[in-house]
């Protein structure tokens, strides 16, 4: 039951691609992969989990906040995660306070996770395995191809940014003062240099591609 980033799926008529994926695991030592989906046909997001319980897909999507009028809570505690692939905002060891809610029938779900700078509604429903198949040869839309193509960018922009920022911050003085000479020695304007720099960076980019 575990997927993988870039895999198109057909749920039902419709076909989704996976853009993220998440593991998570919780205070009662369970451990899931939730996958960011997005559809083909409206680039709209949802989300797909498997279910143990239920022995079935618990699929998805970000709400406001609803009342809870009809609904019990079935499960509540702490997730963290502990990996994730593709377009994602949550980091490894980023930590939520979860609740989750279902109605009568149990056909209709309410979620609630309150991550530390802000919480997160969600709405879904059930649907059965056979429902849910993996894609061979599927063409793919020109948006989906832009976002995968961004986050392949972002895998070596990213930690070139964090080196870089992390010199910035923790380089001594005297390492400063001696680049302030280099500079001076070869009359270069730092606005050429911070060019250059952006200019192989591109460049590399680019070539990648």
């Amino acid at each position: 039951m575990k997927f993988n980033y870039g895999d198109t799926l057909r749920i039902r008529n419709d076909l989704y691609t996976i853009l993220g994926k998440i593991r998570y695991i919780n205070t009662h030592g369970n451990i899931w992969y939730e996958y960011k989906l997005v559809k083909h046909s409206s680039n709209k997001a949802f989300w797909l989990r498997w279910d143990k319980k239920r022995d079935a897909y618990h699929f998805s999507k970000l709400c406001g906040k609803a009342p809870l009028a009809d609904m019990k809570l079935v499960d509540s505690g702490y997730e963290m995660v502990t990996g994730t692939w593709g377009e994602i905002d949550e980091g490894i060891t980023d930590t939520a306070k979860y609740k989750e809610y279902e109605n009568g029938d149990g056909n209709a779900t309410f979620s609630v996770e309150a991550w530390a700078f802000e919480t997160e509604y969600s709405k879904g429903f059930y649907i059965n395995k056979e429902y849910v198949s993996v894609e061979k040869d599927v063409e793919m839309t020109d948006t989906i191809k832009d976002r995968m193509d961004t986050v392949k960018k972002m895998k070596f922009v990213g930690p070139i940014v964090w080196i870089l920022a992390n010199v910035l911050i923790f380089m001594p003085r005297f390492d400063i003062q001696i680049l302030h000479d280099i500079h001076n020695f070869l009359t270069w304007p730092y606005i050429v240099g911070g060019n250059i720099i952006i200019g192989i960076i591109v460049a590399f980019v680019l070539f990648k591609r």
